[in-house]
């Protein structure tokens, strides 16, 4: 009897499990037909043989259309002076960004990866650039940023595109200035995106990120395995995986002068991983993401993060660098 209860009760929560998912899918699909958008029906632009679909489909989950908790921000934040706010966190990262390549008045900015528009907000705030354009192979992060940007009555200023960071659909010497906050681990690969963002900078303009590094190569199967697990849950190629010293030379190799690439680990990924487990957040994520993904999925992805950082197998970054004159 007690057998039988126990599978039944399996059963059941299994059942819950898939129904509960279902029914997140169907209200992601309800509001993409919401927000108009012409890849509705299909619910991407990207197929399977395509690495942008893993990663739309990894930033997806649980979303349907929600993006008010941490302000719509969903990078690791810095965290400095005793600070445990995470809003707070969030912008300062923001300013390590843009701060040392003087985004400014007469610049016009394109935001790579730019999530779900909250940073972009920020970014016009406290610079006010000419002209923003910002593109997000997610397309609940595209429409969400668009219904964000109209909200604040900023369409003449922002504009939102779907697609992806290494076939950018914009001219040569475009702007000023190119960011992408924690995207370049995921793009197939970080060195297609640096060519391409070398080719729609103006000359003298900069590029600016925020992004993760490999100080040691992990030699011991243990560590070697744990580095490819979490490279394989996050959707990051294993080719973006290198030292902070070959960070700087590949950007050095696409053209870029002036190079300067800092480690900020510290200030980094152990205030994101305290912020991940507080109760508060991991209430409210389940609510956007549900139970399983929030409790399971990312509490697994996160302790690995903390372990592999631990084990300097891992680092947080800001690199930037600037697109020279042409040679007479």
């Amino acid at each position: 009897m007690s057998t039988a209860l126990y599978v039944g009760g399996a059963v059941a929560v299994i059942a819950l499990i898939g129904y509960l998912v279902q029914h997140r899918r169907r209200k992601r699909a309800d509001f993409k037909k919401r927000e108009k958008s012409q890849f509705a029906d299909s619910g991407t632009r990207w197929s399977k043989d395509q690495h942008e679909y893993y990663v739309e489909q990894f930033y997806e989950t649980g979303l349907t259309g929600k993006h008010d908790f941490h302000g719509g921000y969903l990078n690791f934040g810095f965290w400095v002076d005793g600070n445990t706010d995470y809003i707070k966190a969030s912008h300062e990262l923001l300013s390590q960004v843009a701060d040392p390549v003087r985004l400014g008045r007469d610049s016009r900015l394109l935001d790579v990866a730019n999530g779900m528009g909250a940073q972009d907000i920020f970014f016009y705030n406290k610079y006010k650039p000419e002209h923003i354009d910002m593109i997000d192979l997610t397309l609940s992060h595209h429409l969400i940023a668009k219904k964000r940007v109209e909200e604040h009555k900023l369409q003449d200023r922002l504009a939102a595109h779907y697609g992806s960071a290494v076939d950018l659909p914009f001219d040569e010497n475009s702007f000023t200035h190119v960011f992408s906050v924690e995207g370049g681990a995921h793009f197939p690969t970080r060195d297609k995106f640096f060519t391409e963002a070398f080719r729609v900078l103006k000359p003298n303009g900069w590029i600016s990120l925020a992004d993760y590094a490999m100080p040691v190569y992990p030699t011991n199967i243990i560590s070697n395995g744990l580095a490819r697990l979490c490279s394989k849950l996050w959707n990051a190629p294993l080719e973006n995986w290198y030292s902070p010293e070959e960070f700087k030379k590949r950007m050095e190799a696409k053209g870029f002068v002036d190079v300067v690439v800092k480690d900020v680990g510290a200030q980094t990924i152990p205030g994101y991983y305290d912020e991940s487990v507080r109760p508060e957040t991991l209430s409210q994520l389940s609510k956007i993401r549900g139970w399983f993904t929030t409790y399971v999925a990312c509490r697994v992805l996160d302790e690995l993060i903390l372990y592999v950082y631990k084990q300097k197998t891992l680092t947080y970054v800001i690199a930037y660098g600037r697109k020279p004159e042409p040679s007479a």
